[in-house]
């Protein structure tokens, strides 16, 4: 009997723990990534808002809602007014900032010879890991963060090189969709080159959709090879 009148208890007993399992699952799953992309919001936003000010940032350093700007290019005055501008962004609890240098510096020179050493070494790395994004968004991975450090490596070395930002799809999709999600690529990577201290100023965001595919969009590996950002190098003497 009690057999007999468990048989459905069990069932409902069953649903109700997966359901409870799958519940705390999520739970974990969402905290920590919430946490992520609260922290790459408040870069993302911080260097935008400074880069409308042209004011060019050399690193972010953010605990949760904690921001420190540190090795800003210009006067006490403009470290102050930085301070303002991160501060009014909406989810930012404090604002600190180290003492700035002195503003007037040439940009350094940047030869023919240095940005194609440059270019060379970018396309290596690229060779290694595409600059990844989730599927259909302009959010990057944290594959393609890693990617994109390794970029920055590259480009600290030559602080006044000029770079152009190039997004690419694949034919997949309404045309005019693909050019939208290029540019809006092209501007994330830009934004997150400029948070990890790439001036600003150097850096050109341009997408050009599905309109130069490097490999054919007939097949998976075409299509994969034409999703893609490249940087195109270029000297300023």
């Amino acid at each position: 009997m009690l057999v007999r009148n468990d048989e459905g208890n069990v069932g409902k007993i069953s649903i109700f723990a997966v359901g409870v399992l799958l519940w705390i699952g999520m739970l974990i799953y969402c905290i920590p990534h919430e946490g992520h992309h609260i922290q790459q919001d408040l870069t993302n936003r911080s260097a935008i808002v400074l880069s409308n000010q042209n004011i060019s940032s050399r690193g972010f350093a953010i605990d949760g809602r904690d921001v420190t700007l540190t090795g800003y290019v210009g006067t006490p005055e403009v470290s102050d007014k930085a301070v303002k501008l991160v501060q009014a962004l909406w989810g930012v609890r404090s604002v600190r900032t180290n003492i700035l240098d002195q503003a007037g510096k040439p940009a350094p020179i940047v030869t023919k010879q240095q940005a194609e050493a440059a270019a060379t070494s970018i396309t290596n790395i690229l060779k290694l890991g595409n600059v990844e994004f989730f599927s259909g968004t302009e959010r990057l991975t944290p594959g393609g963060q890693a990617t994109l450090n390794q970029v920055v490596t590259v480009l600290a070395k030559y602080p006044g090189m000029r770079v152009e930002i190039a997004g690419h799809t694949d034919s997949v999709g309404i045309p005019e969709a693909n050019l939208d999600l290029s540019r809006k690529r092209a501007a994330t990577v830009k934004v997150y080159l400029v948070s990890k201290g790439i001036a600003a100023a150097n850096l050109t965001d341009v997408g050009y959709g599905q309109t130069r595919p490097i490999a054919s969009n007939d097949t998976a590996i075409g299509r994969q090879a034409n999703r893609r950002v490249e940087f195109h190098t270029k000297e300023n003497n």
